[in-house]
């Protein structure tokens, strides 16, 4: 009990340290105010504009923005739904794994698209590399934009602001908060020895002479947007060993 309301403390006092420096620097990015990454994000955001069609400073009712929060969310949902049930016949499967049930599928897409995340499989015997990164990963950095998003709307809306534009909000908490956080988070993995590999799992030898299967990937970028913004969603929670 001492040891959890300790960790409980040392949260509590972290989020007191950086509440201030991070609550500004996002009031900025909302804002549309200059910030520090603008010569690194502004490019890259204004080749995503510029490739989805998405309008700089077009207003949205708040009708507009649920209905643009309901339908991008819906499309995510389809790909990644169409991803996992045909990830036997896509790259970036080692291991050979072939579609899971259609209600796995299903279940695992809608609980992350709404940011549940949660998971009633075993990664890496369940999910190829391209699924759990490019579907489930995607759906993770997506499904906590969009709840920034919604967030910073709602706040506009109680301070008789202009709602904004929910496409550019998402954007912008991607690139200019969750994409900064995983990518400094990431390189302290690497750092400290987590996988970060396209490479199928590989054979060791135990001291009893036993054969055992270590399953691997690209952990290190996948664990920390999950830590960021999710509750679930383990790159490797399987403890048995890989056929």
């Amino acid at each position: 009990m001492v040891q959890g309301f300790g960790q409980i403390t040392l949260v509590l006092m972290i989020l007191v340290a950086i509440a201030p420096f991070l609550g500004r620097y996002m009031a900025r990015v909302f804002r549309a105010q200059p910030t520090f990454l603008d010569p690194i994000a502004r490019p890259l955001e204004r080749l995503i504009f510029w490739g989805s069609g998405i309008s700089e400073g077009r207003m949205m009712t708040g009708r507009q923005y649920v209905r643009a929060v309901l339908i991008s969310n819906l499309v995510m949902a389809i790909a990644v739904f169409a991803m996992l049930m045909t990830q036997g016949a896509l790259p970036l499967n080692p291991t050979g794994l072939a579609a899971p049930s259609w209600d796995l599928a299903l279940h695992t897409t809608l609980s992350f698209v709404t940011n549940t995340d949660q998971q009633h499989y075993s990664g890496e015997t369940t999910f190829s590399y391209l699924s759990q990164v490019g579907g489930l990963g995607f759906l993770m950095f997506t499904s906590a934009a969009t709840g920034l998003a919604v967030a910073i709307a709602f706040i506009r809306g109680l301070t008789s602001q202009v709602i904004g534009n929910f496409y550019q909000d998402l954007v912008l908490s991607i690139t200019r908060i969750l994409l900064p956080l995983s990518v400094a988070g990431a390189i302290v993995l690497l750092a400290a020895g987590v996988p970060e590999t396209l490479a199928g799992p590989v054979q060791a030898t135990t001291l009893e002479g036993a054969t055992q299967w270590i399953a691997r990937g690209p952990v290190a970028h996948f664990e920390v947007i999950k830590e960021l913004g999710e509750n679930g969603g383990g790159f490797l929670p399987s403890i048995q060993p890989i056929p």
